[in-house]
């Protein structure tokens, strides 16, 4: 089903069932309502018919936010409850969608006044103290003069005018908001907090995707692929690092900044270049990667990935499991595959790019027949240890064999990844 025939359907649902405004985005149709606790269900199970999949949920003090995908494309519900700031109250759910009037198409759609489109902005903006976007500065203007305007932003903040309001410091205005109603926006405010906590400590509503393959799989291309398709809700919304998270520099970086080596070879365009080391040298070198996936999960990845970012890798720990020439650390596959079971943070998907020999050799010869094969018996060697056929939820190996077009390659990797979190959401939703 496509993005217009799900919209369709979902709008002729809630004229049906519920009482709800379309906030901001109504243009171009044919992410909110009271009702939401009562329809959850049934619009999960929409989004499944259509053969959609629900990608991220995020559930806050005032708003509950869906991603839902398809190879048909990629859409953000946001499904506000109230305009508030710290669980200060500064319009209702009543007041959302008084007015509201109707955008006429082939399934009619409720969309919210031009004074409230104005107030939810206005008062949030002030209130945390920022300027009301001059991009909208016409919508400002058709209202500016409307008595109801004035009076609600009076009412809110005790501000006479918009004038004074704008010169108002946002400290002051939410002191006169939350004494309207002291004792309702306190446990507002405790829920906020409760909420805000929850996601901070709990929350995992964005995903981590690690890509490992020989040179020549297609990767660099396959990645931008995936960030495309992902980039019209996540666009400002993601990162891109390679191998780590770089929170320390090279080795041989490092070491030479503290006179332990000499030189620094710095022909990056040839990973391979450096000799095989010893066992004590490619533990000591574990041990520094290690420190720095474990310690950059925390200060790099995680702080994303909580509320809603994606994190990718081009490489990871997968990286030096698989090929110990690149990474220079030469120790036994049993061993680092525990190692990194025991002591690094694992990625919510790890996809294991390939290809045979023959169709790598074809496009770049940077590796020998043998090097090909090495690697690829060891990302064989990881999905034994992972012993599933169909990835049902996060944190497993996905092998993906790249021998037609890098497109074909991207569709199946985010047809794991979107099938995999939509079973990871219902739990939360359902």
């Amino acid at each position: 089903m496509s993005s217009a025939e799900l919209l369709n359907t979902f709008f002729s649902f809630l004229n049906a069932h519920a009482r709800y405004a379309v906030l901001r985005n109504w243009e171009g149709l044919p992410d909110h309502w009271d009702a939401y606790w009562k329809m959850r269900a049934e619009l999960f199970g929409m989004v499944e018919t259509a053969g959609w999949k629900v990608i991220t949920y995020l559930r806050s003090d005032r708003l509950i936010t869906w991603v839902v995908a398809s190879r048909e494309g990629i859409m953000q519900w946001d499904f506000f409850f109230d305009t508030s700031v710290f669980g200060i109250r500064l319009l209702s759910t009543e007041e959302l969608l008084d007015g509201a009037r109707t955008l006429e198409g082939p399934v009619p759609v409720r969309i919210v006044s031009d004074r409230i489109a104005f107030l939810d902005k206005y008062l949030y903006d002030r209130a945390v103290g920022a300027s009301y976007p001059e991009k909208y500065a016409a919508v400002r203007a058709a209202v500016e003069g409307d008595a109801a305007v004035l009076g609600k932003v009076r009412d809110r903040f005790g501000t006479p005018s918009l004038e004074a309001c704008d010169k108002t410091s946002s400290r002051k205005m939410l002191l006169h908001a939350f004494c309207r109603s002291p004792f309702a926006n306190f446990g507002r405010f405790l829920r906020f907090e409760f909420w805000r906590l929850r996601n901070y400590l709990c929350s995992d509503t964005g995903f981590t995707v690690g890509f490992t393959g020989p040179d020549g799989s297609g990767k660099t291309t396959v990645i931008d692929l995936v960030r495309e398709s992902l980039g019209k809700v996540f666009a400002k919304a993601h990162t891109l690092n390679h191998f780590r998270p770089t929170l320390f520099g090279n080795i041989s970086d490092v070491a030479h900044s503290a006179g332990l080596k000499k030189e620094v070879d710095a022909n990056y365009s040839d990973p391979h270049r450096g000799g095989k080391t010893g066992v004590l040298s490619s533990f000591l070198r574990l041990c520094y990667y290690t420190t720095d996936y474990l310690l950059g999960w925390w200060v790099a990845v995680k702080t994303k990935t909580r509320i809603t970012w994606l994190v990718f890798f081009d490489r990871y720990y997968t990286d030096i499991i698989c090929d110990s020439r690149r990474t220079r650390i030469y120790l036994p596959i049993g061993f680092l595959y525990a190692w990194g079971r025991l002591f690094v943070p694992a990625l919510d998907y790890n996809i294991l790019l390939t290809a045979s020999a023959d169709a790598i050799l074809a496009r770049k010869k940077e590796l020998t027949r043998e090097d090909i094969d090495a690697i690829n018996s060891r990302i064989d060697y990881l999905m034994d240890k992972a012993g599933v056929e169909e990835v049902t939820a996060p944190g497993q190996y996905v092998k993906i064999v790249n021998e037609r077009t890098p497109q074909e390659a991207a569709d199946a990797i985010l047809g794991v990844i979107y099938a995999a979190q939509h079973n990871k959401n219902r739990k939360r939703i359902l």
